[in-house]
């Protein structure tokens, strides 16, 4: 088994919960979702704790993953050490692809489009790409489901939804979530 860097996946899962928690924060000042039971800021008491396993199970499931897939399949370079103006930059991509979910939402057919469109923009420009989508592809997925889960049991509601209680949008926002986890494991667990 993987011996894994506890601290580096924590910092990690810390730094995203708090990121992620902010910008549903802009969702519900949207009425993007909405909460029935809000504690702070009309948010639920479980969001950031929620956030921060996610986030921890993603670190260990990209782990996981590495030393799963076939050796075809390139990932030398991301479980290379990464730099903390790469981490930036990728934070700042996945925040702005959030808030304009937050203040485009009303419109969710063109936010589906802008997002799927240009992760494969991102993608195309991208290193490891078979990797990232893999890693996108399990993040949408594994993030709607969860999501839509969270809505069938009534703890979150969204404004509009297409599929499972989501909007189609959501996956596409997960996708470009595997950018910031990407940079996320390079800065946080990778480096020495």
């Amino acid at each position: 088994m993987q011996n894994y860097n506890i601290r580096g996946i924590f910092l990690l899962s810390l730094v995203a919960a708090i990121t992620a928690t902010i910008c549903d924060g802009y969702h519900v000042y949207t009425h993007t979702l909405s909460y029935p039971n809000p504690l702070l800021f009309n948010q639920a008491w479980w969001v950031f704790p929620s956030f921060f396993l996610a986030f921890s199970s993603m670190s260990i499931n990209y782990l996981q993953l590495i030393h799963a897939l076939p050796n075809t399949i390139a990932t030398t370079e991301s479980q290379a050490s990464g730099s903390l103006e790469h981490l930036i930059e990728s934070l700042i991509l996945f925040v702005m692809v959030y808030l304009l979910s937050a203040f485009g939402n009303n419109d969710p057919s063109m936010l589906s489009i802008i997002f799927y469109s240009t992760f494969i923009i991102r993608l195309f420009f991208s290193y490891e790409r078979i990797f990232l989508i893999i890693i996108a592809i399990i993040l949408a997925v594994a993030g709607m489901f969860f999501e839509g889960l969270l809505s069938h049991f009534e703890l979150v509601a969204y404004r509009h939804v297409d599929i499972f209680y989501d909007p189609w949008w959501l996956g596409g926002l997960y996708m470009h979530g595997a950018f910031a986890l990407r940079s996320g494991m390079r800065y946080f667990v990778f480096n020495k």
